[in-house]
């Protein structure tokens, strides 16, 4: 997308969730992943990276230490 196609996808995705709290998409829910995909035609989408989750859903990430300025 580019430009003014952009705004116009921004605006059609903005003012329903602005003005009724909806987003004007299938609500998220842990089965089906549905995912807004923004790209040259957006759409919903089942989550693209559903493979990568699941292999790195058990896994637990220790915390990095933080770097000294």
């Amino acid at each position: 997308m580019s430009g003014a196609r952009e705004e116009q996808w921004a605006r059609s995705a903005w003012t329903p969730f602005a003005t009724t709290g909806t987003l004007g998409r299938p609500e998220y829910d842990t089965e089906q992943r549905p995912t807004q995909l923004i790209d040259t035609e957006p759409r919903v989408a089942p989550y693209p990276a559903e493979t990568t989750r699941r292999i790195w859903a058990d896994h637990t990430f220790n915390a990095l230490p933080l770097r000294q300025a």
